[in-house]
């Protein structure tokens, strides 16, 4: 029983010994590289054995090379004036970073890209060098050193590279040859505006991607399948919401030959909110202020002229506010028809039917007092006759200098109308030699006779007051000062 049991321990023990053993061969560093050299199958007892392949442990055995002796082999030799392969495919692909302004003065916008070109370059293959990376990534100064399309925007205004705080240009080279370089630019490139919607226009900027150099011939430029993507979905501007982007290629006959251009275009739709908030309502509710001299009376000439006229100046003001931000073009925009048609014309229409109905009333006037007759109204005969005469067709009770209620309206007022029988008492002889007709009946004597009968009873009470209160005036304020100065010093 015993012997049993010893047996069984050993037993035990023994497969644990096997099992570190197992355990540690497969987590050991030798066995962590040359698993990476091999490929593992099932045997016929269930367990796992090494596929040998003879290149994975010629490369596992052999030191791999580093950097700098893979740029030193491959620049040796290298040419950087001969085309690869003698034609070459450069694949182009471009990202928006952001679309900063659209200048309607200037037609054009600027904006921030990310551009990057891959083309093959057999010259630059190091795959056969036992490379320790399979990319190798450097900057500018190696760039000055390779053969690159000098592919440019050939429509921009203006392009510089980014340079904060160095130059941001990115250069990596695969081991099989391939070439990546990526830009990050700064691009003023052109618009084109039709201003005749204005401000309900669309806006088109487009750019021109091409090789400067090199035509169909000797470098085929083409879009990868991203082509031109946004690095944020949403970019908006102030005035304008971007619509879309769409790139093309074209070829382009020269003298020299054929040459592909790579454009990408984009679409901008203005927004119009500004201006319907900032130009359209103000224009309007300035209208409708200026639509208030209708309801004034027609004698209020002063009122209706000025009213008019700075409703004219407010107008005009607000639109030279609106167009000293747009180009001067030739053609008729929207605004400006809206504006002529909408907005001066019925500002001047208000003064203008202002003189024209003023014309029509005085005619209407003249008929009518030639119809009644001479008899109810004579020509004034000096200047207070006339301006009394003004002031009773004036509906704001004016009265002119000179003319207070101290007697001289009472008078004058008698002397309005030949015969006007406003006091019983009064005969009607002083007046017999004015009248240039005989009198007859008319209900508009009757209607006179009654207004008239009332003026002269108030002008008459002020009369009254204005005699009673002089005495009191006199003795108050006057009496005093005359016994100051007549005293002796």
């Amino acid at each position: 029983m015993y012997y049993i049991t010893f047996l069984l321990l050993l037993l035990i023990v023994g497969c644990a010994c096997d099992a570190r053993r197992s355990i540690y061969r497969r987590n050991s560093r030798t066995l962590r590289r040359l698993s990476r050299n091999y490929d593992w199958e099932v045997d016929e007892h269930g367990g796992l054995r090494p596929i040998i392949n003879p290149a994975k442990v010629e490369r596992a055995t052999k030191e791999c090379a580093n950097d700098s002796y893979i740029l030193s082999t491959i620049m040796h030799n290298y040419n950087r004036h001969k085309i690869p392969g003698g034609q070459v495919e450069v694949k182009v692909e471009v990202w928006v970073q952001e679309i900063t302004t659209i200048s309607d003065i200037t037609s054009d916008f600027q904006l921030d890209i990310y551009i990057s070109e891959m083309w093959m370059d057999p010259a630059l293959d190091y795959s056969t060098l036992n490379p320790c990376k399979y990319n190798l990534s450097l900057n500018s100064v190696l760039l000055e050193k390779l053969w690159t399309p000098n592919s440019c925007f050939i429509n921009s205004k203006t392009a510089e590279i980014h340079k904060s705080p160095f130059p941001n240009i990115f250069l990596m080279i695969y081991a099989n040859g391939s070439v990546w370089t990526n830009y990050r630019l700064k691009l003023q490139g052109p618009c084109e505006m039709d201003l005749t919607r204005f401000p309900f226009d669309n806006v088109t900027c487009s750019l021109t991607f091409e090789s400067f150099n090199y035509n169909t011939d000797e470098v085929q430029m083409a879009w990868t399948p991203t082509g031109v993507s946004k690095m944020r979905e949403k970019m908006e501007l102030a005035d304008y919401e971007l619509v879309g982007i769409n790139n093309l290629r074209n070829e382009e006959p020269y003298p020299a030959g054929y040459w592909h251009e790579l454009t990408m275009k984009f679409h901008f739709k203005r927004r119009a909110g500004w201006y319907i908030l900032q130009a359209y309502l103000p224009t309007y509710l300035t209208i409708c202020i200026s639509w208030i001299s209708f309801a004034l009376g027609s004698k209020a000439i002063p009122a209706r002229t000025m009213l008019g006229v700075n409703s004219l100046l407010a107008m005009t003001f607000q639109f030279g506010n609106i167009i000293r931000n747009l180009p001067r073009v030739s053609y008729v925009k929207v605004r400006s028809r809206v504006f002529l048609l909408n907005s001066i014309f019925p500002e001047f229409q208000a003064p203008a039917s202002l003189s024209w109905l003023s014309h029509i009333n005085d005619q209407y006037l003249l008929t009518a007092e030639k119809n009644e007759g001479d008899s109810f109204r004579r020509n004034p005969a000096n200047e207070e006759e006339s301006a009394l005469i003004s002031l009773r067709d004036n509906d704001y009770g004016y009265i002119p200098p000179g003319f207070g209620l101290n007697g001289n309206i009472a008078n004058a007022m008698r002397s309005l109308g030949a015969r006007c029988s406003c006091d019983p008492q009064q005969s009607y002889q002083t007046d017999v030699d004015d009248v240039h007709s005989p009198v007859h009946a008319s209900p508009s004597f009757s209607s006179r006779t009654a207004h008239c009968g009332k003026l002269l009873s108030i002008i008459s009470r002020k009369d009254s007051l204005e005699i009673s209160t002089t005495p009191t005036i006199e003795r108050t304020f006057m009496r005093p000062q005359r016994a100051r100065y007549s005293r002796p010093n």
